[in-house]
């Protein structure tokens, strides 16, 4: 999951939705030196990346995929995951997406203090063009899997990524709308037993 599946998934309280940000440029153990709820919204971040990568649905989504993407196919269909949330927000999200989106970055400005300048400038930027309500356009994801395929140096298969957002994405929403819930239900699960519920 990207950072908006990472946000709502942490909701409503904005140290876990701060931590599902943050989560991504926290690398290694947990520091201490975060505030408590910061740590816990970072483990969240963890449990989820860990929990979505062995969802059966996520396997049929990678199968879908260009066989010479699939090397790379977690972090595009993270990236594809928050366009299919944006889209599926009536279904699968909290509220209106553009005042969910203000909550988020609100909830993330209040830790940003933890983020390394690399994530501080990201989220800059992030909220300046408020990505989040721009993930209901398709170029805004085919933009990000490029950007990410360039820092991997699989630039050549950008090409190649024309078919998630073109005839394969109706079948990925479908499988985005199988395995989703089964996210929640597991992060669910991860908030009653941290004392979130």
């Amino acid at each position: 999951m990207n950072f908006l599946a990472h946000c709502l998934l942490g909701h409503p309280h904005e140290a876990l939705m701060a931590g599902g940000f943050i989560g991504d440029f926290v690398k290694g153990p947990v520091p201490e030196t975060l505030p408590a709820e910061l740590q816990a919204g970072v483990r969240l971040h963890r449990r989820v990346d860990a929990v979505s990568n062995r969802l059966p649905g996520i396997r049929t989504s990678v199968g879908r995929l260009d066989p010479e993407l699939r090397r790379v196919a977690p972090v595009l269909l993270d990236i594809l995951g928050d366009h299919c949330l944006a889209t599926r927000w009536n279904r699968h999200g909290h509220g209106d997406l553009a005042t969910f989106s203000a909550s988020a970055y609100e909830a993330i400005d209040g830790y940003a203090a933890y983020l390394p300048d690399s994530g501080r400038r990201f989220f800059r930027r992030m909220r300046e063009v408020d990505l989040f309500v721009r993930y209901l356009e398709p170029e805004t994801a085919v933009r990000a899997m490029e950007y990410v395929l360039e820092r991997l140096r699989h630039a050549h298969l950008a090409p190649k990524l024309d078919g998630l957002v073109g005839g394969e994405l109706s079948a990925l929403m479908d499988d985005f709308d199988g395995y989703f819930p089964e996210l929640r239900s597991a992060v669910d699960t991860w908030k009653e037993e941290a004392g979130y519920g």
